[in-house]
């Protein structure tokens, strides 16, 4: 309850103070203006109608004696007469007047000069920046915000592709698997890859080609059991070292260093080495080490399909992620081993350093 009886006076406040901020101006309205008072009071008194007057008193009568009670509001003092004749000033009784001298109409003020001229009232209900100021000269604004000023700042410039070329390296997993879907073994191990490319555009800022000449080495082992009650366990490791050379075709946004690379790429073997041990019937154990090359059993090129992403920091760096998908077997007419049919995948994430 004491709560609102406050916001009740509050608002009461507020109420008689604006009244009162509207009052002021009619009260300055009603009051005469400085200049008319004193035209008033300067007025001669011969400006009010001549009105019949009493006898004047004797001269012989002192003056304190002849002088009336101060006159009302009505009466009006006169300013004493002077003697033709002796050019002395004598006393006259005060005019007594029945009603007030009518006043004079109010004269406009004078315009002040613009510099002078105060700043208009805020009126009740309207915003006082919305309210004209005198005197000021108004422009039309000019219409600029500040999202299309950052749209202006934030817009990038065309990024050019161009003929480059240096030198890149790769690192990731890789993993041979086999093609019949029957065979779930596989066998992981690491891939990586260094050596030179080249970009070569094909117009002015989105499509280009990417060629290199990149020495790939991969590794890739696994463990699996065998025999009739698989007790026994087989130890099998892949080593390859090769030459790739992909090809890329590139697409990239005209005001990005985001590009999207996509093409193939051929692989020509340089060394491979299978390496093997188990557990013969008997428990005699059998360690192997094969050059898959010397023996005929490696295929002479392998094909791989690849995808990848590539980011340029600046003029000299770029991060790339590329993905191959072997789509070619790596052996042929291995006996007794389930390899003749293995193929590989591998992720890579890389680095490049552009020389030009």
């Amino acid at each position: 309850m004491n709560t609102k009886m406050k916001s009740f006076g509050f608002v009461l406040a507020l109420t008689a103070f604006a009244m009162a901020q509207e009052a002021a101006p009619v009260a300055e309205a009603a009051a005469p203006a400085p200049e008319t008072a004193a035209v008033q009071e300067a007025a001669p008194a011969e400006a009010a109608p001549a009105v019949p007057a009493q006898e004047p008193a004797a001269a012989t009568e002192p003056a304190a004696e002849t002088a009336p009670e101060a006159p009302q509001a009505v009466a009006q003092e006169p300013a004493p007469a002077q003697d033709a004749s002796t050019g002395s000033a004598t006393e006259t009784a005060p005019v007594e007047t029945a009603a007030p001298a009518p006043q004079p109409e109010p004269q406009p003020a004078p315009v002040a000069d613009e510099g002078d001229m105060p700043a208009p009232k805020a009126v009740r209900g309207v915003d006082a920046e919305s309210q004209p100021v005198y005197g000021a000269q108004t422009t039309a604004p000019v219409e600029t915000t500040v999202r299309e000023t950052r749209v202006y700042r934030l817009k990038a410039e065309p990024i050019p592709m161009k003929f480059s070329f240096g030198v890149q390296g790769f690192a990731g997993m890789n993993t041979l698997f086999d093609n019949n879907w029957d065979f779930e073994e596989s066998y992981d191990g690491i891939a990586w890859k260094a050596g030179l490319f080249a970009v070569v555009p094909l117009n002015e800022y989105t499509m280009g080609f990417k060629i290199g000449a990149l020495f790939d080495h991969s590794e890739a082992s696994a463990s699996y059991s065998y025999g009739s009650d698989y007790s026994k366990e087989a130890h099998v490791k892949f080593k390859m070292d090769r030459v790739t050379i992909p090809l890329l075709f590139m697409l990239k946004s005209m005001y990005s260093n985001f590009s999207f690379d996509f093409g193939m790429q051929v692989s020509v073997p340089v060394q491979d080495t299978f390496k093997y041990s188990y557990e013969k019937a008997d428990g005699t154990p059998v360690n192997g080490n094969a050059d898959m090359i010397d023996l005929d059993y490696r295929n002479s090129m392998d094909f791989a399909l690849l995808l990848g992403l590539s980011i340029k920091a600046n003029n000299y760096l770029s991060f790339d992620i590329r993905y191959e998908c072997g789509i070619s077997n790596a052996y042929d007419g291995v006996p007794g081993w389930r390899i003749n049919e293995l193929t590989s995948n591998t992720f890579l994430f890389g680095i490049s350093f552009y020389v030009l």
